[in-house]
């Protein structure tokens, strides 16, 4: 019974070693850096907007752009926590929801001419 319970532990510990956990910092860090430039060329075209410089119109888009980057920002948080519960937590789903969420953000902002 013992030797039984020392070979599943054993076997357990060696299923978390072998993880291939696709989180590293660099991945964050690319991810993040997409998003901030994406961020960015929002902001500006709200300041536009806002300032009544460019079309009317833009309303509509400044209201999509806010909905891509919400749930670009919920998808980041997600990817942040798991990174945070160390290299044991499998994030490949997470990573695949934030890259997805940045380019439905990327999406809208090519549609619209935001630069």
């Amino acid at each position: 019974m013992k030797k039984t319970l020392a070979i599943f532990l054993a076997l357990g510990l060696s299923a978390c070693a072998t993880m291939n956990n696709p989180l590293t910092l660099n991945t964050v860090a690319s991810i993040e850096s997409a998003y901030g430039v994406a961020l960015s060329a929002a902001v500006a075209y709200h300041d536009l907007c806002a300032k009544r410089q460019i079309p009317a119109s833009c309303r509509n888009v400044v209201v999509q752009l806010q909905a891509a980057d919400r749930k670009t920002q919920g998808a980041l948080a997600a990817v942040r926590a798991l990174a945070a519960a160390g290299p044991t937590v499998d994030a490949t789903s997470a990573i695949a929801a934030a890259q997805a969420a940045l380019a439905q953000f990327q999406a809208v902002e090519t549609a619209y001419g935001v630069k």
